[in-house]
């Protein structure tokens, strides 16, 4: 079984899909995470400031406000804020230049839709080192 690099890990996933939202939601719970799920940026932002996890996990293409919108405005708060919070871009355009438009909007790292679960779980312990 897939461990996180450490116990009850606090993940906010971000996605407006409501199937890829459960079933990153499921496997990451399943992997020892404690899991809060937002449908969308404005959801992600309130629930960044009242919960305060430990990593961010988004889709960058959604409505309204996307997900490269939703990095800059929590890189734009104070650290104690959210500011700092480390942040995984989910994304279906996995070229290099879209990486690297995602990694200058303000994530941390890329994983490519659809999401392998090993890679991300990879790409989560290098973005969340072990205590």
């Amino acid at each position: 079984m897939r461990m996180l690099p450490r116990s009850k890990l606090k993940l906010l996933i971000v996605d407006d899909d409501p199937t890829t939202l459960a079933m990153l939601a499921e496997a990451l719970e399943t992997c020892g995470a404690c899991v809060r799920a937002s449908a969308s940026a404005r959801e992600a932002q309130q629930t960044l400031a009242a919960w305060h996890p430990d990593l961010m996990i988004s889709d960058v293409c959604m409505p309204r406000e996307n997900g490269y919108e939703l990095i800059r405005h929590v890189r734009d708060l104070p650290a104690e804020e959210g500011g700092s919070t480390p942040a995984i871009a989910c994304t279906g355009y996995a070229r290099a230049e879209d990486r690297a438009r995602a990694m200058s909007a303000g994530f941390d790292a890329v994983v490519p839709k659809p999401v392998d679960l090993d890679l991300l779980m990879q790409t989560i312990a290098g973005v969340i080192p072990p205590r």
